[in-house]
């Protein structure tokens, strides 16, 4: 399988049409037919639904279109490092995270890099912990940050130094806006949407609550990755969500935000993979994020 037949491939994909993906590609009609129908045979699968009109892909076809994106991503990835001159600093950093006010410390750091190599540039994936972690394991991130609890075993990292504090986002209008603080006993009743992170645990209410908040008495409606959308349903009153309380600002329209108490706070990581290469530009960074960290830690 050629670097060359995978741009193929995603061409077809994208255009869903192969006279137009030929066209795209500056190649025959034919030529195209034949390379992704030599594909089909190396695989062993069928990766297309032909019509007369559209070419589509199979189950087996989305997959492929999904690793050949992170192969290609790879590719120019890995060129991009080789061709990095050393006095002047250029290729793109790559970024994991979550939704906290620590990602400051990647942004801030990042801004100084920036102001003493202008080439350098960043490319941020936000998503849940699940999401990031993929794309780490995939080389396709540089760095993930993580809110933990997290799996760190296959990891080196850097522990940030700030905190943030869990509070419960509700809709200004629900009964639950009265409340000043939310105890177990509360936790208990409120109807919530809970994080969709599988990988690793999310925030251990059962300790919090000295056991009386357990995963199968939460009431649970529903399931989130990232916050803006879900702090939408928030507002219609049908439910709560768990939150950085720092994400959003706390006079945010139409939403509360109430601490847990007793309080509870969690931190945050951020990670690379043990053995692995760092660019110059990552290495660079991750120095200067170091220096930052122990510049505040003094």
């Amino acid at each position: 399988m050629e670097i060359r037949t995978l741009k193929y491939f995603l061409a077809v994909a994208r255009e869903q049409n192969m006279t137009e993906a030929a066209n795209v590609l500056f190649v025959t009609q034919p030529t195209l037919s034949r390379q992704m129908a030599d594909l089909e045979k190396e695989l062993g699968k069928k990766l297309f639904v032909r019509t007369n009109r559209s070419t589509t892909l199979t189950e087996e076809g989305m997959h492929l279109r999904q690793r050949a994106e992170e192969i290609l991503a790879l590719v120019d990835q890995t060129k991009e490092e080789i061709r990095e001159d050393d006095m002047d600093l250029s290729g793109c950093i790559r970024i994991g995270a979550g939704e906290t006010k620590v990602m400051h410390w990647i942004t801030d750091t990042f801004a100084e890099l920036h102001q003493d190599y202008p080439r350098l540039t960043i490319e941020l994936f936000t998503n849940n912990a699940d999401g990031v972690q993929e794309r780490l394991e995939h080389g396709l991130l540089d760095f993930g940050l993580f809110i933990e609890p997290f799996n760190l075993e296959k990891y080196n990292y850097l522990r940030l130094p700030e905190k943030d504090q869990i509070w419960i986002v509700t809709s200004s209008q629900s009964p639950w806006a009265s409340l000043d603080r939310v105890t177990p006993e509360d936790f208990l009743q409120m109807p919530l949407l809970v994080s969709s992170r599988t990988a690793s645990k999310t925030f251990d209410f059962t300790a919090w609550s000295q056991g009386k908040v357990t995963p199968d008495k939460i009431h649970a409606i529903g399931r989130f990755d990232l916050l803006g959308n879900a702090s939408l349903l928030v507002r219609t009153g049908c439910t709560n969500l768990i939150s950085l309380n720092t994400f959003f600002q706390e006079g945010t329209p139409g939403l509360k935000f109430i601490p847990l108490d007793p309080p509870l706070f969690t931190t945050s990581v951020v990670a690379w993979k043990k053995f692995r290469l760092l660019s110059r530009s990552s290495q660079v960074f991750l120095d200067r994020l170091k220096q930052k960290l122990s510049d505040f830690s003094h």
